[in-house]
């Protein structure tokens, strides 16, 4: 599995090298503090996993992914920031995961680990793999009214939640599910038989 990391933060390049070696079958590429070099060398490189900071100098994280996207690159996207109110515009540009800083190391293991299933799967041709990080009570139930077609705002007011904590549980699931959208989300749900 090979991955770059672009990160404007020197420490973060560090953490991130010292948490991923630590990670059987994850090799560092390369690690860029702007985006206009990693992007050169995205056209140059097969690269599994990208490790993308959102709040950068120059151009953010988010329209270095969409560039990424219009280029064609299928690498999958792993945004690690500061910001939570970012993640939903996160899986707009398809991202694999949106991992809040700091990262613990068990959290980097669990991506690097469906990714790692993702990729050997589609080698295989195989069935869909059990979740690692299994839905909670509370995400199947939302995703259960996401299926009846209730919005963001139907589901808030029959759990007496506000809508930005349905907003996150739906980024929380999407995550999970590795799914970029609502349709996506159910029917991987039925696959995996947590929705009948």
């Amino acid at each position: 599995m090979k991955a770059i990391i672009v990160d404007d933060e020197k420490a973060m390049h560090l953490i991130l090298k010292r948490m991923l070696a630590k990670l059987d079958g994850v090799e560092v590429l390369g690690c860029f503090q702007e985006t206009a070099t990693a992007f050169s060398f995205l056209t140059d490189h097969q690269v599994d996993l990208l490790f993308v900071d959102i709040n950068m100098r120059g151009e953010n994280g988010l329209d270095f992914s969409r560039r990424v996207r219009e280029s064609g690159c299928e690498s999958r996207i792993v945004f690690v920031t500061s910001y939570k109110e970012y993640a939903l515009a996160a899986f707009d540009v398809f991202a694999f995961d949106y991992i809040i800083k700091p990262i613990s190391e068990e959290r980097l293991r669990r991506t690097v680990g469906r990714a790692v299933s993702e990729i050997g799967g589609q080698a295989g041709g195989g069935a869909m793999a059990p979740l690692i990080d299994p839905l909670t009570r509370r995400e199947i139930e939302i995703l259960q009214l996401v299926s009846n077609g209730l919005n963001n705002k139907e589901i808030a007011a029959h759990l007496k939640l506000k809508e930005g904590t349905i907003k996150n549980h739906i980024v929380n699931i999407f995550s999970k599910l590795q799914v970029r959208n609502r349709v996506q989300a159910i029917t991987v749900a039925k696959g995996l038989g947590v929705l009948k």
